[in-house]
């Protein structure tokens, strides 16, 4: 079973801000996503691919295999819809 639920990390326990639907000491695996507030700034340190690669992780393959191939070549088109260049 999956539920999403938001959590504060305090005193180094997790504090859940709603009630959840769990037995006593039943053991959960945790998925974290931070807010950009309290993320570490450690993205400076690392290179701008990865970073890109962790942004559309969780698209669909499908979803992406219809996006144009020719964006930056095309900008204008696809942002002002301008005729395509040759």
């Amino acid at each position: 079973m999956t539920q999403h639920l938001k959590a504060i990390y305090e005193g180094g326990v997790f504090r859940p801000l709603e009630p959840v639907q769990l037995a006593e000491h039943q053991e959960v695996t945790l998925l974290l996503e931070t807010s950009d507030e309290t993320r570490p700034r450690a993205d400076a340190d690392r290179p701008i691919w990865e970073f890109a690669a962790e942004l559309v992780r969780d698209i669909p393959h499908d979803a992406l295999s219809v996006l144009p191939t020719d964006g930056a070549a095309q900008h204008d088109h696809y942002l002002y819809g301008a005729a395509k260049r040759p």
